[in-house]
């Protein structure tokens, strides 16, 4: 079997039902409401104090941003600094601007609720006024362990740029990528990730997320650039975990999974850790740091996330409540683990609903004052339990009118898809389990995946139908789905507008192939490789086409090319060793082979091309 880029793997394997979590205490069972002070000066009748009353609330519900290098411009965990802000904490818990939690009360009940209760807010407001005495320091909780700047305490391993990268003064909104590695000897399991944006980082970090790269293709477009870290978006050599999406925005509370769904990171494996900065007056160096926190045993289940967007959005100048929805049914049963809505500056409302087989409604999410700089990510306390045939549904309003404080616009304009951040974005993802076969959920989220994007790809080429990568991109969608003559119309336009584009003629190659031209993807990989020679894909997939020829010399060159320009691509090492032990030389097969399943440790064709090779030198493989 050769290999060639994109090609497809089995579906996840289910190994156990989502409620052993609860069952199991892996994740906690419902408790009462939260919030709910001890009601010790109540009960007793004594005067409210700090030490006993106050510090308790302030702990568990403030001191997480308003501590020492915290986001909170100022901290809150001092009896000195309590006491100068009193007045200010009193009237910022009364009207519930603070702490702030955005959910609404009845529609999901989430860990770690930051809602005060209304004993707790009458608290606050009566130490004020009765001048914030301290009361005897012996009252006074213990403080959570040390972590330093930590939230979830010191992590198992910090990981962080060598060097700050230099944000220059400018205008326009940066994406950059910094490759992080993880100096591990042994697989370890994730439960929780935790990103310190640092000083600077954190007057400018619009977002973060923190991908995985095991290929080494991150490292090699770091050395080729002088500066810290590449430009990029859109990234094909890094993802992220299997079901679990590792995001960053100010405001957001790091997540502790349980050790059932932690995810694995190999040795070997760097961290991508992709910024949007906005844009600065002045210089800024950004050097953020990411902690990682182990579970002490590997995950015994396996998330999926299910994702409900919309990429044709444009929202008119001045309009002041603009409705985005988007629908999916759920071809079988899931428990929903955690929530996470995600709009920019313009989002006002969000809704998720569940509608159940028998017409039931479940209320998933709702938040009526929706502010970026406070987006969540929002865990149940019990997975919510949903059935097959389940219609989920999403509603995003967004406010464009000058009445929205935030609008970045003034006067407004008509806003569209985009990722800067003065454009929109309307998403929302689902963490789950699968109750039942995760290969139809994965089929059928592959088709939703595919008809968003299309969708999208077609409202930004109505926009600007002259922009040669959209046209490629909605191309490699079309091909997807099996529409190889609508993908060969937009890569034709796409070379048109720009005829020295390498992804456009490596993505007519695979056109080529669908319809069954075997010499036309032969002569547009060639062409993608002479516009850019260090194109590993392309080499893989000319090699393949030069192997099923019978041309093993010239397959030979052009897997030992991609597999020199990407040293962990593990679909060319496996086709090199193949041709190398038809021809006999099985010790270098064998080191391909061993290179092949240190790329892709889970892939049943390389432990069993090592396994053959192997037996053929008289050496057993390995267990």
């Amino acid at each position: 079997m050769r290999r060639t880029c994109g090609a497809a793997h089995g579906p996840i394997a289910l190994r156990a039902a989502a409620a052993a979590l609860v069952a199991s205490g892996m994740l906690p069972a419902a408790a009462g409401a939260t919030g709910g002070s001890t009601g010790t000066a109540e009960q007793t009748g004594a005067p409210v104090t700090f030490n006993r009353d106050v510090a308790p609330i302030l702990q568990a519900h403030c001191a997480g941003c308003h501590r020492p290098g915290g986001i909170g411009p100022f901290s809150l965990t001092t009896y000195d600094e309590v006491r100068e802000r009193a007045p200010r904490i009193a009237a910022a818990t009364s009207e519930r601007r603070m702490p702030p939690w955005k959910p609404v009360p009845g529609h999901g009940r989430f860990h770690n609720e930051r809602r005060l209760a209304e004993a707790e807010i009458a608290l606050l407001a009566g130490w004020a006024a009765a001048g914030a005495p301290a009361g005897d320091p012996a009252d006074r909780p213990m403080p959570p362990a040390a972590g330093g700047d930590w939230q979830l305490g010191t992590p198992d391993l910090i990981v962080t740029m060598e060097t700050p990268f230099t944000l220059p003064a400018g205008r326009t909104d940066i994406y950059r990528n910094f490759v992080l590695p993880a100096e591990l000897d042994s697989r370890r399991w994730v439960r929780a990730v935790e990103l310190r944006p640092g000083a600077g980082g954190g007057r400018v970090i619009h977002h973060a997320r923190i991908l995985l790269d095991g290929t080494g293709g991150a490292r090699a477009l770091d050395a080729e650039d002088e500066e810290p870290g590449y430009d990029g978006l859109m990234l094909d050599h890094a993802r992220f975990p299997a079901g679990h999406f590792l995001g960053w925005a100010p405001g957001k509370t790091p997540v502790e999974l349980p050790a059932a769904i932690a995810w694995p990171l190999d040795p070997g494996t760097d961290l991508v850790l992709q910024l949007h900065l906005l844009p600065a007056r002045e210089p800024v160096d950004v050097q953020p740091a990411i902690g990682l926190h182990f579970a002490d045993r590997p995950a015994t289940l396996t998330p999926m996330s299910v994702l409900l967007t919309s990429k044709v959005i444009r929202i008119p100048a001045g309009e002041p409540a603009h409705v985005i929805e988007d629908r999916y049914r759920l071809p079988i049963a899931v428990d929903v683990l955690g929530i996470a809505p995600h709009m920019h500056y313009l989002g006002k409302r969000v809704e998720a609903t569940a509608t159940l087989p028998d017409g039931r409604e479940e209320p998933l999410l709702r938040i009526d004052d929706w502010d970026f700089n406070w987006q969540d990510e929002y865990r149940y306390r019990e997975p919510v339990h949903l059935p097959a045939g389940t219609r989920l549904r999403v509603r995003f309003v967004f406010d464009n009118s000058t009445a929205n404080p935030r609008n970045p616009r003034d006067p407004p304009v008509a806003v569209g898809f985009g990722p800067q951040a003065t454009d929109e974005m309307a998403e929302l993802m689902l963490q789950v389990l699968p109750v039942g076969d995760p290969g139809r959920l994965a089929q059928s989220l592959a088709v939703k995946r595919a008809r968003d994007d299309i969708l999208g790809y077609q409202s930004l080429l109505r926009a600007d139908p002259a922009d040669p990568v959209n046209h490629a991109a909605l191309a490699v969608r079309y091909l997807d789905v099996g529409q190889a003559a609508l993908a060969r119309e937009h890569l034709e336009r796409a070379v048109a507008l720009a005829p020295d584009f390498p992804d456009a003629h490596f993505n007519l190659g695979g056109v080529a192939l669908a319809e069954g031209d075997t010499a036309g993807a032969m002569a547009a990989y060639r062409r993608a490789i002479a516009l850019r020679p260090d194109y590993p894909q392309a080499h893989n997939n000319l090699g393949g086409l030069l192997t099923a020829a019978g041309a093993l010399d010239e397959a030979l060159v052009h897997y030992r090319l991609a597999v020199r320009f990407d040293p962990g691509h593990a679909g060319a090492h496996y086709n090199l060793a193949n041709v190398l032990l038809a021809r006999g030389e099985t010790e270098e097969a064998v080191r391909h082979y061993r290179l092949a399943l240190e790329a892709a440790p889970d892939d049943p064709d390389m432990a069993s091309g090592l396994a053959r090779a192997l037996a053929m030198t008289g050496e057993r493989p390995p267990r």
